[in-house]
């Protein structure tokens, strides 16, 4: 019994200032490319990890995206399981999903939903063990209720657990102060889960064997539209997970993509890098000038003194100004 994993698709109408190309024609592409791996592979289901689309307001994504999206689905061999991430709904609110695209996609049954009490079963016989369940946990917020993470096997012989929230194999804090759930965590809170996977996190983390048997899917997402060095290198996948009576196999499938320089704008990129150096070298020179003595020059001193151009002086000064 095979199912097959996308996560953060983020389309929209709307291209990134990064690309080059038309954004929304090179994503609907990537989820044709889905559709043909899922017929190619047999899936029983794809599962959606959520952040479907990118932009959060209803207004700004078309009826004919959505309709687009019904049309590409229905060529599908298998139905969608979907959960919902924080770009699907604004104020990353789940309560506002009715007011969504996504919302539509659900009642319309285009996708079936995959969150909290929304469960699904698929039947399969493994030797005497029958069943693949799959639970969502749903984006919920920076701080994260652990106790959705406690997640106990019944009677099937795999539990499946998706969810649109950031995990790492180190755990700890994003900026903003977001949680980030620690691998081996995943192991205490629910040991019976077989496989978790995850979306949010746009970065290829790979797939990992938390446990004997016990596995992390986090390969990051179907799309890429920052100028940043993970995006113009990882390669988006969907993953096909094949439930068997021997045990669960991962294969990954990357799909086909355009080469970087046909769709990323690269002069913005050197750019960029250009003025993160300059920020760095800035923010070391700066701390090399503060360490070690409690009667250090004044910080507008240091500043002055730094070996950085200009303008970026001039900035700091006025920035400590403002301070």
């Amino acid at each position: 019994m095979k199912l097959l994993w996308r996560t953060d698709v983020h389309l929209s109408d709307h291209t990134p200032r990064s690309r080059t190309d038309n954004w929304r024609q090179s994503v609907l592409a990537k989820l044709v490319q889905v559709g043909e791996i899922a017929d190619r592979i047999g899936a029983r289901a794809v599962i959606d990890g959520g952040d479907f689309f990118d932009i959060k307001s209803p207004g700004r994504n078309s009826h004919d995206l959505v309709r687009e999206v019904a049309d590409i689905h229905k060529a599908y061999p298998c139905p969608v399981y979907a959960n919902v991430g924080n770009h699907d709904c604004v104020y990353g609110d789940i309560d506002y999903l009715h007011q969504q695209p996504l919302g539509v996609l659900f009642s319309t049954g285009v996708f079936n939903r995959l969150y909290d009490q929304h469960e699904v079963v698929f039947k399969a016989d493994f030797n005497g063990k029958s069943d693949v369940r799959v639970v969502g946990v749903p984006y919920h917020g920076t701080k994260y209720d652990m106790d959705r993470f406690k997640i106990k096997k019944g009677d099937e012989a795999y539990l499946v657990a998706a969810c649109h929230v950031l995990a790492s194999p180190k755990g700890g804090s994003m900026f903003e102060n977001e949680d980030i759930v620690k691998y081996d965590d995943l192991v205490k809170m629910a040991p019976d889960v077989d496989v978790w996977l995850f979306g949010h996190w746009h970065k290829d983390q790979g797939v990992t064997e938390i446990a004997p048997g016990r596995w992390v899917v986090n390969v990051g997402s179907l799309s890429r539209g920052a100028l940043i060095q993970d995006d113009l290198d990882r390669k988006p996948c969907a993953i096909e997970l094949d439930f068997s009576h021997e045990g669960l196999n991962i294969v990954r499938h990357d799909l086909e993509l355009p080469e970087i320089d046909q769709i990323f704008d690269l002069d913005s990129r050197q750019k960029a890098e250009m003025r993160e150096t300059v920020m760095e070298n800035f923010v070391t020179s700066l701390s090399k000038a503060l360490q070690g003595s409690e009667n250090a020059e004044s910080l507008d001193e240091v500043v002055r003194a730094s070996d950085v151009p200009d303008r970026v002086r001039e900035r700091a000064l006025s920035y400590l100004e403002n301070a």
